[in-house]
């Protein structure tokens, strides 16, 4: 059984200690009772650097039809299902995208650190990188072949995509990420200033770049009506 997906409004993680995350409020809990509505809450654990945050949101069917499509509200920073904010995801995305010898490796090393992760893997990148390619491709239900870019180890009979043959891809995705951004310049400099001190170790996230991956998560939903990855 699926649901609409609604995307709630840009509220943040907060520093409050108790790394709970509430999309559900009494004013919805209200409605929901005053309309006789089924209410189903969900929870997603999210890898945030040195915390783990319960990111808890709900589901609502009509009572009498429980089994029918309803309507499953998602905040802005979450993939349902995904460890990570979606902060987490375009960085490595942009990282890569916009450094055109940069391999995945190296991409997702600067993710875990900036972010102060345990994991985060050149394939999960990848795979993140698709996903994207798909939304902009408008090509949602077609599955792609090769990984964006996976370096060989060890064995040199095994070919993989190069830097340069990658090169017209990454360059599509950057495109996407500054016309969804309005052209935010805070993706080039993330991305750009490996050097910087992490400032997005814990919550709450703030910042310029922060607001950049807000408009990018709105500019998907209202144009594809989907979720960004």
């Amino acid at each position: 059984m699926s649901s609409i997906h609604i995307l709630t409004e840009s509220k943040r993680i907060e520093n409050k200690g108790n790394w709970i995350y509430k999309v559900l409020t009494p004013e919805i809990e209200q409605i929901c009772r005053e309309e006789s509505l089924a209410l189903r809450e969900h929870e997603n654990k999210l890898h945030c650097g040195r915390i783990d945050v319960e990111a808890r949101y709900c589901e609502i069917h009509e009572q009498k039809a429980p089994n029918e499509c309803g309507y499953l509200i998602i905040p802005e920073i979450l993939i349902p299902g995904r460890p990570y904010p979606i902060y987490v995801y375009l960085y490595a995305i942009s990282t890569y995208s916009l450094n055109p010898t940069m391999g995945q490796r190296e991409a997702a090393k600067r993710t875990r650190e900036r972010f102060e992760l345990k994991t985060f893997s050149h394939t999960t990148l990848g795979r993140a990188m698709k996903r994207l390619e798909k939304q902009i491709n408008g090509n949602e239900g077609e599955q792609q072949e090769t990984e964006i870019v996976v370096e060989a180890v060890g064995d040199e009979d095994k070919k993989f995509p190069t830097v340069e043959q990658t090169k017209d891809r990454r360059e599509k995705v950057a495109a996407y990420l500054k016309k969804a951004s309005a052209e935010d310049s805070s993706l080039a400099q993330e991305a750009g200033q490996p050097q910087r001190k992490p400032e997005y170790t814990h919550p709450p996230y703030i910042g310029a770049y922060i607001d950049a991956c807000h408009n990018i998560v709105k500019y998907t939903f209202l144009n594809y009506h989907r979720l960004l990855l």
